[in-house]
């Protein structure tokens, strides 16, 4: 048996960020595109950035930094956008890990099939 569990940023009530959108952040970074990145998790240009957007527009500062132009063009995440997602993914895996390792310790004793 395995635990599940999914973690998030609020601000204010409303979803800043989660482990997908982070993960797609940090792709975006990698890769320099939104459309490259948005092609690898399965969703359209058109939701990428409407979630980068939102998750602007929550987190009250700038994430991405865009230059338009085709294949001149590219995203990257701006300084301060690269510094939260950092520690947003570090501190997601970190609570990941331990959520595992209490499952694992409370429920070692057990015959779970």
């Amino acid at each position: 048996m395995k635990i599940r569990s999914k973690f998030w940023i609020e601000n204010k009530g409303e979803v800043v960020l989660g482990g997908g959108k982070t993960a797609l952040l940090l792709t975006m970074d990698r890769l320099g595109s939104i459309q490259r990145a948005a092609d690898e998790f399965g969703m359209s240009y058109r939701h990428a950035w409407g979630a980068i957007k939102k998750i602007e527009q929550r987190a009250g500062f700038k994430i991405v930094d865009t230059k338009p132009g085709g294949r001149n063009g590219g995203a990257q995440l701006t300084p301060q956008g690269k510094a939260f997602i950092k520690k947003t993914d570090s501190l997601f895996k970190d609570l990941q890990s331990s959520v595992e390792k209490k499952f694992d310790w409370k429920f070692r004793n057990l015959s779970l099939k």
